[in-house]
């Protein structure tokens, strides 16, 4: 019931002109444009379908006949009540279980007229397009350029005689120039992206030394905080491929930024393979997993849309566009490939992806970094990986031990130094690693955060000394620091 009253609204709104005839044909029903463009209105009833298709009816009046005819054709003339007519598209359709013919007519210069508002529609789509593209162009220059300026000052200024409290300052500008130069790549890249005006480059380069790259530059966060990374590429990886070195790297610094940034403690193992072969065409997997905060099912479908975070306080936190897993995946399908993720919450994350490559020659013998590389296969099985991501947050189990002595270190270190913004971090890190842990540990360290975060240099150390007292009569004996 419900199903034939969808069906009744749905003619009724159609734009185009519905009748229903039975097989002597009389009009049994029509909708609501039938009536206003024929100019019967309700008086349609009861009127034969051969006045409304005069021309057809002229020799033949048999209505099967002339609807078998009409099967064949696409266009035909529809007159109106005062005699006079329009060319109009037709369709004919026969129900032969209720005996009933459906007329499906839509005037030719309606739809000639829809056919230039569509494409005066799409003109000033594409003209507002162009205009948002030049903006967006313009004011991405626009904002390079003081950035740019900040940077060179602060690169000067470092030079000079400064104070700690100074260097910190610098650092923090620093930080911020580089982030909003991000921002901005990011939202020129999205426009680009959006509008159809991205091109790859089809180069040569050196896979495994685009990888090594790619460590390197997320080396220095990498040890700061602590983690475990881990890269393989396999043997079957041709060394010398044809493609975009810059925006494969890039797709591949955004996941793995992302995993740095995402991960308190544990690891990050990167791995590429090959999965098809075409002959000079290859198709590599390449898988980014980390032991992270994890994403909840539910969030991870608003994931790859565009500015959105999986929830706002992500923002607040960590900071970042939206835009990067975003512009990761169109790039991806660019290359003719998919991305993928795998993620529990609390479980870390497996965000992979596929691409299409062209190889030539191997140039150059590499196979000393291979068997550098090679060492790291197998070294994780997924299994093993969501077990270890349960250590590290056990508390009292050997991996959670150490990743505290290792914090611990670091704390005091950036207290002694004066580096508060770092030894507020690394506070934070142990306050996560202390969850699981009884209600007196885990005050204790909340104490030891908010005595580093007034920066009180005596109550952070004695604080400091409380929570290492009670680390030891918890878990036994265990170098927590200084």
């Amino acid at each position: 019931m419900e199903q034939k009253r969808m069906i009744e609204i749905l003619m009724q709104e159609a734009l185009e002109i519905i009748i229903m005839f039975s097989r002597d044909g009389s009009i049994l029903k029509y909708n609501k444009a039938a009536g206003e463009e024929l100019g019967y209105g309700e008086r349609l009833y009861g009127i034969n379908i051969a006045e409304v298709l005069r021309k057809e009816f002229e020799i033949e009046s048999d209505v099967a006949v002339v609807m078998e005819c009409l099967k064949s054709r696409k266009e035909t003339a529809v007159y109106r009540s005062n005699g006079t007519c329009f060319g109009a598209r037709i369709h004919i359709e026969y129900d032969s279980e209720a005996d009933i013919y459906f007329l499906f007519a839509l005037d030719m210069e309606v739809n000639r007229e829809m056919a230039n508002e569509v494409s005066r529609i799409k003109a000033v789509a594409s003209q507002a397009m162009e205009v948002k593209n030049e903006f967006v162009a313009n004011i991405t220059h626009e904002l390079r350029t003081p950035v740019n300026g900040i940077r060179g000052h602060v690169e000067n200024l470092k030079d000079t005689y400064l104070t700690t409290e100074q260097r910190r300052t610098l650092h923090i500008i620093e930080h911020c120039c580089s982030n909003m130069s991000s921002i901005i790549n990011n939202i020129l890249d999205f426009s680009k992206l959006q509008s159809g005006k991205f091109e790859l480059e089809n180069r040569k380069f050196d896979l495994r030394e685009m990888m090594e790259n790619i460590v390197s530059a997320n080396l220095a966060t990498v040890n700061e905080k602590g983690l475990k990374l881990t890269l393989n590429v396999e043997e079957s990886v041709p060394q010398v491929m044809i493609g975009d070195e810059l925006r494969l790297t890039q797709i591949l610094n955004n996941l793995l930024s992302n995993a740095v940034k995402f991960t308190s403690a544990g690891f990050i193992r990167i791995e590429v393979a090959v999965t098809l072969r075409f002959s000079d065409e290859i198709e590599l997997f390449f898988m980014v997993v980390d032991s992270g905060i994890g994403i909840s099912k539910e969030e991870q479908d608003r994931l790859f849309q565009s500015f959105s975070q999986v929830d706002t306080s992500i923002t607040r936190r960590y900071g970042g566009t939206g835009l990067g897993l975003t512009i990761s995946k169109e790039l991806v399908e660019l290359m003719n490939g998919k991305i993928y993720l795998q993620s529990e919450k609390g479980r870390g994350s497996n965000f992979s992806f596929s691409i299409r490559l062209h190889t030539v020659e191997m140039t150059d013998d590499r196979a000393e970094y291979k068997k550098e590389v090679k060492q790291f296969l197998g070294q994780y099985s997924e299994e093993m990986q969501y077990k270890q991501v349960e250590e590290y947050y056990r508390f009292g189990s050997e991996e959670n031990k150490n990743e505290l002595a290792s914090r611990m270190e670091k704390l005091v270190l950036c207290i002694e130094l004066g580096s508060w913004e770092k030894a507020e971090f690394w506070a934070g890190e142990l306050s996560k690693l202390l969850k699981r842990a009884g209600t007196d540990v885990k005050r204790a360290a909340l104490k030891l955060e908010m005595a580093v975060r007034k920066e009180d240099y005596d109550k952070s150390m004695m604080l400091h000394e409380d929570l290492k007292r009670l680390l030891l009569e918890k878990t036994g004996e265990m170098d927590y620091g200084f």
